[in-house]
């Protein structure tokens, strides 16, 4: 979740006013009972690109979440970064974890590429994800003029970009320093799998599109290599993930603003999985848990799975989508809705999704037997924010979810 939230404010400078938009929610789910919360974003809080957002819930059944995130702040004298913060603590009566621990599937791998669809427990759990962004701006080709001049850049559409694949000039490029800490803690439950997850990520990235919201052509090419030295009591892993994304044009109509084609892949590594290390007394692999490891499954990838449904040694997804922009928009005459906040656009979206898991590094296996998703949704900007809501159908499951910011 964190990780999309720190997108969406990655490139969506404030005007020169404090500006702020709140919304309430009501849901009811069968992990949450019924459940209310709210959201609220301030634009321009201490600086004018700088944001605060924050969300919480509470429900019938005793869940709770509350998340917080300060986005694009600009140390004095550091005009090429950006730093960032964001907390979010969870504690959630009962949630579905693709773990060990099912009695009815003693003899299979939870999580696995092959494993059943009811191979999971339901504990009580606490979540915890803290981290800072240090996301430094390389000054050549469209950040050489600083962060603050990339930002609005971003927001406002660079029609110079994605007509050429060249960091040196075309594009944004930049390298971000990402401390972290993650633990999950389950209710009346032990795994395999550790329980914390400590260390640094570190991000290469050239974005080359023409915008960041509504992009309609350019690429954007991602690296991230992920470091856990562990401790006396848990094992050290590492991770790297490669992501590629595409963009074409299909122009307009007499319906549409603006159709889009839009593709993404993604490979993923854990080179320490078969490595072994003496945690206090006993060789251990040195392998990630599942929340901080590879994982398909939830927001982004296989989106007709549940989170992190699959995980394991490697990975690789990949997505299709067809985006439209219709010239019809009434969202901003409805009543109630309308008057209280800026939405300038909706997009229309279908979609299809592939992938998988596997305990080897071995492309061949990772294009055997995939699984596969398949839907579409409406997005739409709202005060800045891209709100999504899709629904997304697999041999296993049908899921209607509301997240923020594009997939990719």
């Amino acid at each position: 979740m964190t990780a999309g939230l720190q997108s969406v404010f990655a490139a969506e400078p404030a005007s020169e006013e404090y500006d702020f938009a709140g919304v309430p929610f009501l849901f009811s789910s069968e992990d949450w009972g019924t459940a209310l919360g709210g959201a609220g974003l301030i634009k321009g809080i201490g600086q004018p690109q700088a944001s605060l957002f924050g969300t919480a819930i509470a429900s019938s059944n005793g869940s709770a979440m509350a998340y917080a995130g300060l986005y694009n702040l600009i140390t004095p004298g550091f005009d090429q970064m950006l730093v960032s913060v964001n907390a979010l603590y969870g504690d959630y009566k009962r949630s579905n974890y693709y773990l060990t621990g099912n009695p009815d599937f003693s003899e299979e791998q939870a999580g696995s590429n092959e494993s059943s669809k009811e191979n999971f427990i339901t504990p009580g759990s606490i979540e915890q994800s803290y981290s800072a962004r240090f996301k430094y701006i390389l000054p050549i080709a469209e950040g050489r003029n600083g962060a603050l001049s990339s930002l609005k850049q971003d927001a406002l559409g660079n029609a110079a970009a994605g007509k050429v694949w060249n960091p040196l000039t075309s594009g944004i490029s930049s390298f971000e320093i990402q401390p972290f800490y993650e633990s999950l803690e389950l209710e009346d439950h032990s795994t395999d799998s550790a329980d914390k997850a400590a260390g640094i990520k570190l991000t290469l990235d050239y974005d080359n599109r023409n915008a960041s919201q509504l992009p309609t052509r350019g690429s954007q090419t991602t690296f991230t290599y992920t470091k856990d030295w562990g401790s006396e009591s848990r094992v050290d892993w590492t991770t790297w993930q490669f992501e590629f994304s595409k963009f074409f044009n299909l122009g307009s109509n007499d319906y549409l603003d603006q159709q889009v084609i839009a593709l993404n892949a993604w490979l993923a590594d854990t080179p320490t999985w078969n490595d072994t290390t003496d945690v206090n007394g006993v060789e251990e692999y040195k392998r990630p848990p599942s929340f901080a490891g590879i994982s398909l499954g939830g927001w982004d990838k296989l989106r007709g799975y549940n989170n992190e449904r699959f995980h394991g040694r490697s990975a690789v997804s990949y997505s299709l989508e067809y985006r439209a922009v219709p010239l019809w928009q009434p969202l901003e005459n409805l009543p109630f809705i309308g008057p209280l906040y800026d939405i300038p656009w909706w997009q229309w979206t279908l979609f299809l999704d592939a992938g998988r898991v596997a305990d080897d590094f071995d492309l061949r296996e990772l294009h055997t037997d995939m699984k596969y998703s398949v839907g579409g949704g409406v997005r739409f900007k709202v005060e800045g924010v891209t709100v999504r809501t899709e629904i997304a159908s697999s041999k296993e499951d049908n899921r209607l979810r509301i997240f923020i910011n594009q997939p990719f």
